[in-house]
């Protein structure tokens, strides 16, 4: 079995998990908790633009789009970044 597929489809498992379960969470802000967790590394990333911006919002959020639609704008391609990522460590690694 080759653990470059393997890997990059359990995440993208957990991933559509992770966003139904925010689809069923309270608009509190703590519901995006688990989309932030789930794309860590880009969460990263977001929280020291933000900083270095000097912004009080996350700046890969969009604003004015709704809750939902700013999310996934920033969930989906994150996620797949972290897939694509997965992919080709578990590329190099099975060489």
């Amino acid at each position: 079995m080759r653990w470059k597929y393997v890997l990059p489809a359990l995440y993208l498992a957990f991933a559509l998990y992770a966003w139904i379960d925010f689809t069923r969470t309270a608009h509190d802000g703590w519901g995006a908790l688990g989309l932030v967790l789930a794309t860590l590394p880009t969460a990263a990333i977001g929280v020291a633009l933000t900083q270095a911006l000097g912004q009080t919002g996350f700046v890969l959020i969009p604003s004015g789009l709704g809750y939902y639609t700013a999310h996934a704008i920033y969930f989906w391609p994150a996620a797949l970044l972290t897939a694509a990522v997965l992919y080709g460590v578990c590329s190099a690694l099975d060489r």
